[in-house]
């Protein structure tokens, strides 16, 4: 309950600005089971949104597996230039990553998006004194698949 009330009002806060279309379009997931992990994603969620760089909204999601698809289809027109998700199996270290999904990196990908992956993976790394990584599509062919699903679900844009 507690988990949800932090997030909620994470949620408020971040939507109550205007979008500003030079920013990032960013939604967090948080797939984690625990109080202390849920507060860990709080605090990741505030360096985020408090860096400038984002238009910045975050989500709760209940899976049986890390590698569930999160989200499902989505019911609102809002689309996302990056997913960042906080997977289940962090808490106990069998899933040692941070997922951004976007689409396929290239010529094409904005200098803002290429930018705002690297500090998510700076953080990430330095938070975590190297013990978790900040992955991309480009790192793991799952993360594409996941890229591919959520494009079609109308998540990705």
């Amino acid at each position: 309950m507690l988990k949800r009330a932090v997030l909620l009002t994470l949620i408020v806060v971040s939507v109550s600005g205007i979008a500003d279309p030079s920013k990032i379009d960013l939604l967090l997931v948080d797939e984690t089971q625990t109080l202390q992990a849920s507060l860990l994603v709080q605090v990741y969620a505030r360096a985020l949104r408090e860096s400038g760089i984002f238009n910045f909204e975050a989500k709760i999601a209940r899976v049986e597996s890390s590698y569930d698809d999160p989200l499902g289809v989505n019911p609102t027109d809002k689309k996302y230039e990056l997913i960042v998700i906080v997977p289940r199996g962090i808490e106990d270290g069998s899933v040692p990553q941070i997922w951004m999904i976007t689409k396929p990196i290239g010529p094409q990908t904005r200098p803002e998006l290429l930018a705002a992956l690297q500090l998510i993976r700076q953080r990430v790394e330095q938070a975590s004194g190297g013990l978790f990584k900040a992955l991309t599509v480009m790192d793991d062919a799952a993360l594409g698949i996941l890229a591919t699903i959520f494009e079609r679900n109308g998540w990705l844009k």
